[in-house]
């Protein structure tokens, strides 16, 4: 037997073992706001039960190295969005992801982390309790498969996904150079709607907030009912 169908082949007992649902391109569960990204992956591994073609998806992004101002933020913004049954996405990194997501669990509103690797494992292994809590109240997502490479290059990567898959990305907190700047950067390329909470002009993980908004990349906003109202989402109430 050749290599590529011994890995095919242990690829698919991974998938069947873990309950995994490929999701091809062209299938009608395949992220649909993803189809009009042209770097798009071609197949998803999918873990979970929400609907990643739900009508209202919001991406909440910032750094790692979240403030107490920021846990608040986020679990305050988030608090404000849940009589919308939006869909929240994220990384489930450090910082400003897992803070979204537990939030969005408590507050009952499915989430969904993008990943940077394969299914077989959790990084950060910290958020192992969370994913699981995510799985059965929305789920976990990657283009990697359980016998891809660890890098750290696929974080950047995975970061076109969760640019892709929603309506609006909120930037929370960010140094200037950080990954949820670029992630907006994506956001704004697919023509997103992109938001940044802003904060204090001395504060380093502000920055890059501050930035985006002082050169029209992002939209300001002070609160989930902000972005409810820029997104029209708060109609039919």
């Amino acid at each position: 037997k050749s290599e590529v169908l011994k890995q095919a082949e242990k690829e698919l007992k991974f998938i069947e073992d873990n309950k995994i649902t490929p999701l091809f391109f062209t299938e009608e569960a395949f992220p649909k706001r993803l189809k009009e990204c042209n770097d798009a992956p071609i197949l998803l591994y999918y873990q979970g039960n929400a609907d990643l073609n739900t009508q209202k998806i919001v991406a909440i992004v910032g750094t790692r190295k979240i403030s107490e101002y920021g846990k608040e933020i986020t679990k305050k913004f988030i608090q404000e969005l849940a009589a919308q049954d939006v869909l929240v996405i994220s990384g489930l990194a450090y910082g400003v992801d897992i803070t979204a997501h537990t939030a969005a669990l408590d507050n009952g509103l499915k989430t969904v982390g993008v990943l940077g690797h394969g299914l077989n494992r959790m990084y950060p292994n910290q958020h192992k309790p969370t994913a699981k809590k995510m799985i059965e109240q929305g789920g976990l997502l990657t283009e990697f498969t359980s016998q891809d490479a660890f890098a750290p290059h696929n974080f950047p990567q995975r970061n076109r996904i969760v640019a892709g898959m929603c309506d609006a990305c909120v930037v929370i907190e960010s140094a200037k150079e950080g990954g949820a700047v670029i992630t907006a950067n994506i956001a704004n390329s697919y023509n997103k709607d992109v938001f940044a909470l802003p904060g204090r002009v001395n504060d380093k993980y502000s920055s890059g907030c501050n930035f985006l908004i002082k050169t029209y990349k992002a939209n300001l906003i002070e609160s989930g009912k902000d972005l409810l109202d820029a997104m029209l989402w708060n109609e039919g109430e």
